[in-house]
């Protein structure tokens, strides 16, 4: 409990009454004044104490997606009930926690009697995993506004923070041609290279001379063609690399949480196209490995086991995570890498592993990049002490390397996209709706 600008008020006055009773009648008169003065404020503040409902009469309630996605902006509402015989002016301030950014509390609100009010303000999380909120702190001013109460509340719930899957727009998935876009979503009946027969048409200009079906041309009288979906029920996998090279922050966000935002993004593609889809994250050691499944309860395992994970500051051994997936999977699969190569020396290591166990498997490596030395050394960045010369050198060489590392990858006939850190999800999935289209699986 605590005091009001209108006691504080009031005892001024009273001060001044007082003053002015010993400045007119003298000392009896002032200590007169100043006992009947403190009566009645003493008597007023007793009853605002008695009058005002305790805090067990206000019942407030969050109402929050215990289900959160990372970098998105969520609306809390916090319901308040008063619950007592009078109005009450309720104030509202929701503890969040750490990793959460918040926006200005709402605004104060007069709650009438038996009635209950809504306080809304807005919180984006900027790490994954699960978290308690704190308490919900109340507070309003007494009946006769001379005393303010207090109280915090805690539900004792927990949130979880997964990987952003709210706003494919985020993405650029709209920059992908509807076709693609489609693909990944439905069956497209499409001359593409691969997939499985659908249906006859009758053969249009542009459609390639391969897919004339000349026994229903000749049954027709008219030139027929075979149109075909991409093939569904493969296998996909994506192999994410949690070591101390996934802990460069960009955007305010670590590129590891860039990497599993595209895990799942690319998981919720392959499970609408029918596919499997499974995961392996590694570092030194493989610290998870889900085998591949289909549908909606495979999705949700994904979200349960790996919207907590962490990097470490371990170095990537590739050998040892794609030895553990060439043991654990023997079918032929589509396996995404999603890494960083600093040099020549991780890129060629990186090909040795994926040589000696990755033969069977269709292996796509997703290289992340951070743009910003690429800015230094062709001039563009407007960061102060940009323009040093050493770190100019530093930038050209480690843009140099990235051409390299490329040119290394696609010498021994590795499949790679080198991108950087926001765009990784776009890469990613229309690198998997590409692969599907020409059928190379």
């Amino acid at each position: 409990m605590g005091v009001t600008k209108r006691l504080a008020l009031l005892l001024t006055i009273c001060a001044g009454i007082i003053l002015i009773a010993g400045l007119a009648g003298g000392k009896f008169y002032a200590i007169l004044s100043c006992v009947l003065v403190n009566v009645i404020v003493l008597s007023l503040v007793i009853y605002d104490m008695i009058a005002t409902p305790g805090p067990k009469k206000i019942i407030p309630d969050r109402e929050l997606e215990e289900k959160m996605s990372l970098g998105h902006t969520h609306t809390a509402s916090l319901t308040v009930r008063n619950t007592s015989d009078v109005p009450l002016k309720i104030e509202v301030r929701d503890d969040v926690p750490e990793y959460f950014v918040r926006a200005d509390d709402p605004e104060p609100c007069e709650i009438a009697p038996h009635t209950e009010g809504t306080f809304t303000y807005d919180l984006k999380p900027i790490k994954r995993g699960e978290y308690t909120f704190p308490c919900i702190n109340v507070r309003y001013p007494g009946v006769l506004g001379l005393i303010r109460r207090t109280a915090k509340y805690s539900d004792g719930r927990t949130y979880r923070v997964y990987p952003n899957m709210r706003d494919l727009s985020d993405y650029g998935i709209s920059a992908l041609s509807a076709s693609l876009f489609s693909m990944g979503l439905k069956r497209v009946r499409t001359n593409s290279d691969g997939g499985e027969f659908s249906s006859l048409r009758e053969y249009v200009p542009g459609d390639n001379y391969r897919y004339i079906n000349w026994a229903a041309t000749a049954r027709a009288g008219n030139i027929m063609v075979n149109t075909y979906v991409p093939e569904r029920n493969q296998y996909i996998y994506v192999l994410l690399d949690s070591s101390r090279v996934m802990n460069t922050v960009y955007n305010d966000m670590l590129i590891l949480d860039y990497g599993i935002n595209a895990a799942f993004l690319l998981a919720d593609y392959c499970i609408r196209g029918g596919d499997n889809i499974g995961m392996e994250l590694f570092s030194a050691q493989v610290s998870h490995f889900i085998k591949a499944d289909k549908g909606s309860a495979q999705f949700e395992m994904l979200a349960d086991k790996l919207y907590a994970v962490r990097s470490d500051e371990s170095a990537a051994d590739y050998d040892n995570a794609m030895a553990v997936f060439s043991s654990a999977v023997k079918r032929r699969s589509l396996v995404f890498v999603f890494t960083q190569l600093f040099n020549e020396e991780e890129a060629l290591r990186f090909v040795k592993a994926v040589k000696s166990y990755m033969g069977r498997h269709l292996l796509c490596a997703i290289t992340i990049g951070d743009p910003r030395p690429e800015e230094i050394a062709s001039g563009r960045s407007k960061t102060p002490g940009n323009d040093d010369a050493y770190l100019r050198s530093a930038a050209l060489k480690y843009v140099k390397d990235r051409k390299k590392i490329s040119e290394i990858l696609s010498g021994a006939g590795i499949l790679n996209f080198d991108t950087r850190p926001d765009q990784l999800s776009l890469t990613a999935v229309s690198a998997y709706l590409n692969i599907k289209k020409q059928g190379i699986l």
